[in-house]
């Protein structure tokens, strides 16, 4: 998504961007991305605080328009098909909302309203301006606006037509209903671009798609409850612009079928997943810059990476906060993977496997937006590993950060490089192929491994209590002790 600083530097670097972004995107299938170029999903990629995104244009064609606690009827209004004589300043119940008009939003709900639409289908199939203005959304919650959708079909297939995007201070709740942006063709002289007006993913991001299901931007609270969001490419739930958003996913059926993500933790954002499916085609989250995300007791099925975690055009200093607990995880990439980007990542009792073996990999991002660390300390990855039995590698080969794990009950079977390690009383690690660590902290011999062939090269801090030299491991392998 956006780290949305320094706005009034825009037109500069949407000038960058499209020259960098019109390199050819390397090969590679679904969830294949290239490797490194990762930047923001949305806004200019132009480092420092957040700063105001420029102000977004309202509406202008709106089937059914809440405005400060009334519903204000327009020629658009004929949209509604079915239930128009039940809709009043603070609910409607049993609406059908259809229209193929260009830019039309279904709802809109803004100003002061408390509103509630139930039991009603929404399809539109006009195209947008910009996601970032929410125009043709199915769903625009905006200003201070309190909006609960219960029980709600909604399809979109236009152009940046999400189903529902808050911004502002809003808050959106959403209960049992079914959402889905299906994107539509962008229109001709559309030039790719980042920020306001863009209507693709940036091209590094290795995503395709036209639409973002949902969006939370600014400092909108956005709650999802036994739900199914769906989005045929680019993003399921989204955060942007923001300031503080909020979004949180419960026991929700989130799906992207083509290419994308399951969901975006924007630079200022926080994500919540809870007992939740993500079977998605690229990446079951991302990170981007100083956020968070937490996936809790979630089945995450990725044909690319559980999550991604990137730092764009912002601070050396930024951390990424990632939890993941319980649940379990099977990629085709590597489960998790940090680009040129620091991340305290916690990893409790959470069942983990991919197809290629790397269960985290940290390495350099080659996109030209990506962060620049110009010789400041940076926190780099540390990982805790908790209550959890694993077959997997640990690798770092971001080569201007350092990464740290600490396993607290936990086994390990796999490779380890370019890491510091230290294991609790409890935790075990067998290395299956040669590896590179720093030990810390008190050890036994014997709760290092490796196979006959395998070895293990290590530094060791004087607190682990091993001695310095060539130790025989018991299946064999060997470790060498500096």
């Amino acid at each position: 998504m956006t780290i949305p600083h320094k706005l009034n530097a825009l037109v500069l670097l949407v000038a960058l961007a499209t020259a960098a972004l019109a390199q050819p995107v390397p090969p590679g299938g679904p969830g294949q991305p290239p490797a490194g170029a990762m930047p923001h999903d949305g806004g200019p990629p132009d480092g420092g605080p957040p700063g105001p995104m420029p102000a977004p244009q309202p509406p202008t064609r709106i089937a059914v328009d809440i405005d400060n606690g009334v519903f204000r009827s327009s020629e658009y209004t004929a949209a509604v098909t079915a239930g128009r004589s039940k809709i009043n300043a603070t609910a409607a119940k049993g609406l059908t909302i259809q229209s193929g008009i260009d830019q039309l939003n279904a709802v809109y709900v803004h100003g002061t309203s408390r509103f509630t639409l139930s039991d009603s289908r929404i399809e539109v199939s006009g195209k947008g301006t910009s996601d970032f203005d929410g125009i043709a959304a199915g769903v625009l919650a905006k200003d201070d606006a309190t909006l609960e959708l219960r029980n709600v079909r909604i399809t979109t297939n236009g152009v940046v037509s999400s189903a529902v995007t808050a911004t502002d201070r809003t808050t959106l709740k959403v209960y049992r209903s079914t959402l889905i942006a299906n994107g539509g063709p962008v229109p001709s002289g559309y030039v790719r671009r980042i920020g306001p007006g863009m209507m693709e993913p940036p091209t590094p991001l290795g995503i395709v798609g036209t639409a973002r299901t949902t969006l939370a931007m600014g400092s909108a609270k956005a709650y999802y409850y036994d739900s199914t969001i769906m989005a045929d490419g680019w993003g399921a739930l989204s955060t942007d612009a923001a300031r503080g958003a909020y979004l949180e996913a419960n026991r929700c059926d989130i799906r992207v079928t083509r290419s994308g993500y399951g969901t975006y933790a924007d630079n200022g954002a926080t994500v919540v997943i809870n007992d939740s499916k993500l079977h998605v085609a690229s990446f079951g989250g991302i990170i981007g810059g100083q956020a968070n995300l937490a996936l809790n007791n979630t089945e995450t099925v990725s044909g690319g990476n559980a999550v991604m975690i990137h730092s764009v055009m912002g601070s050396p200093k930024e951390l990424a906060v990632l939890s993941i607990k319980g649940g379990r995880i099977d990629t085709t990439n590597a489960a998790i993977v940090v680009k040129s980007a620091n991340a305290d990542i916690t990893l409790d009792g959470v069942q983990m496997r991919s197809k290629n073996g790397d269960l985290l990999l940290g390495v350099v991002n080659d996109d030209g937006f990506a962060t620049k660390v110009k010789g400041q300390p940076v926190a780099g990855i540390q990982a805790l590993v908790k209550n959890t039995k694993l077959e997997g590698n640990f690798l770092q080969l971001d080569t201007e950060r350092h990464m740290t794990l600490k396993f607290v009950g936990t086994q390990l079977k796999g490779r380890i490089h370019n890491a510091a390690l230290s294991l609790d009383a409890t935790s075990r690690w067998t290395a299956n192929a040669d590896s590179q660590v720093l030990l810390s902290g008190p050890l036994q011999l014997a709760q290092l491994d490796a196979p006959r062939g395998v070895t293990i090269e290590a530094k060791a801090t004087p607190d682990t209590g091993l001695a310095a030299g060539e130790h025989r491991l018991a299946s064999g392998g060997t470790l060498k002790l500096q």
